[in-house]
């Protein structure tokens, strides 16, 4: 094994380690970790290797340094970095970041378009009284609570989904499997909110904690409306990143449904 690829072997485990004692309360919100050479000697490695792994939990949000007093806890759960700009997988950005990540399904059915949030009548072209498959399913990683999103879909275009034994918690797999439909592009609106009470319990915050909401119209390979989704996100846990361009009239095209490549897969 070449010496490059054994010390990211090491800095992946004591990236872990650390992330580990973090998020099992060994070390609180607010404590000081013990100093780098402390650390190099724990894990019987160099500073560098050290030093590595902890740059990767301040840019995570766990750690922060303290010129001339050290690195301290500042959360128990990293924070997601969503860009604004490309597909990304919801699943993929978590075991990116050493998130298990894991789906619970709340309920499911059919509902009037006129009685959901979001962009359902605008994404469908709907009357208020059309009924709409609803999908809402609690996002979580590493049993913590990310995000609430309620999926909305035409039933003519997804038959049979709603029937018992069919897995509602990898949608996009179920898309493409099922119904030989594979979500290209999005449309995105993002706005900031606070959590109502249900909302709060859901995804265990005080009611009122900042929460971002995103809707969402997404097209098939066909550039059809196929998925309108509705997400609750828990302010805390993303952090949106994305690229502004200088071209005006290029962010006026941007309005085009067909030109946002933000898709987060289920």
């Amino acid at each position: 094994m070449a010496a490059e690829e054994y010390e990211g072997i090491k800095y992946r485990h004591i990236w872990h380690e650390l992330r580990r004692a973090i998020q099992s309360g060994r070390w609180e919100v607010g404590e000081q970790i013990p100093s780098e050479p402390e650390l190099a000697a724990t894990f019987g490695v160099s500073r560098g290797t050290v030093r590595k792994a902890i740059e990767r939990l301040v840019n995570d949000q766990m750690l922060r340094k303290e010129q001339g007093r050290g690195t301290f806890v500042t959360s128990a759960m990293p924070r997601l970095q969503k860009s604004l700009e490309w597909l990304a997988s919801f699943t993929d950005q978590l075991r990116e970041s050493g998130i298990r990540p894991s789906t619970e399904v709340l309920a499911a059915g059919l509902v009037a378009a006129g009685q959901v949030e979001g962009r359902v009548i605008e994404g469908f072209g709907l009357s208020e009284t059309a009924e709409v498959v609803y999908i809402r399913r609690l996002r979580q990683g590493d049993g913590q609570p990310f995000a609430i999103q309620t999926v909305y879909l035409q039933p003519e275009r997804c038959p049979g989904i709603l029937d018992e034994g069919v897995d509602l918690t990898h949608l996009f797999r179920l898309y493409a499997e099922r119904y030989g439909v594979r979500i290209s592009l999005a449309h995105e609106i993002i706005r900031v909110a606070t959590a109502g009470p249900e909302e709060a319990a859901l995804l265990e915050v005080p009611a009122g904690a900042p929460v971002v909401i995103r809707d969402r119209i997404s097209t098939d390979q066909d550039e059809y409306p196929f998925e309108v989704l509705h997400s609750v996100d828990r302010g805390d846990r993303f952090e949106y990143r994305y690229q502004i361009l200088g071209d005006s009239t290029g962010l006026m095209r941007g309005q085009d449904y067909g030109t946002n490549r933000n898709v987060e897969q289920h």
